[in-house]
């Protein structure tokens, strides 16, 4: 069955604007991603008690599982106003590395490769993380998820 889904391009536009000491600084930023397929914006409640499974990468699509190799752009938002939520990439059995994302903010990311080292080590290779997941500060959090995929 061919399908009858046409592409399409997301723009993604980062405005950075100050006034320090009376000069404005700042920049612009627009990032196009093209051919575009499919995007996913959800929104998850976090709880402090463990870890919940945000987003999962893969071989091939499932419930909540994009392809790695599709996926061209990921946000993640804390939605909350005052507590932070960690946010922990995991590839493999064992590796992983941990982010903290305060409330109000965003984690922008155009891939899945990540990289980490033991105290002092010298970088070795990306890898490609294989899930996300996520555990609220002091109070349950909520944080927004798009995704988009080719």
């Amino acid at each position: 069955m061919a399908t009858t889904l046409s592409t399409a391009t997301l723009t993604v536009s980062i405005q950075e604007t100050i006034t320090l000491n009376g000069t404005k600084q700042g920049a612009s930023i627009n990032a196009k991603f093209g051919k575009i397929k499919q995007v996913d914006e959800r929104i998850f409640t976090v709880p402090t008690s463990s870890e919940t499974a945000i987003l999962n990468l893969s071989s091939s699509a499932a419930a909540g599982t994009y392809v790695t190799s599709k996926v061209r752009y990921i946000r993640f938002t804390n939605l909350d106003d005052t507590n932070f939520v960690r946010l922990t990439f995991v590839s493999g059995s064992k590796n992983r590395f941990d982010t903290k994302l305060e409330a109000g903010r965003s984690m922008i990311f155009s891939n899945a490769s990540i990289s980490g080292s033991a105290a002092g080590a010298s970088f070795g290779s990306f890898s490609n993380f294989t899930s996300v997941k996520a555990t609220a500060n002091s109070a349950a959090v909520d944080v927004g998820l798009f995704v988009a995929t080719i």
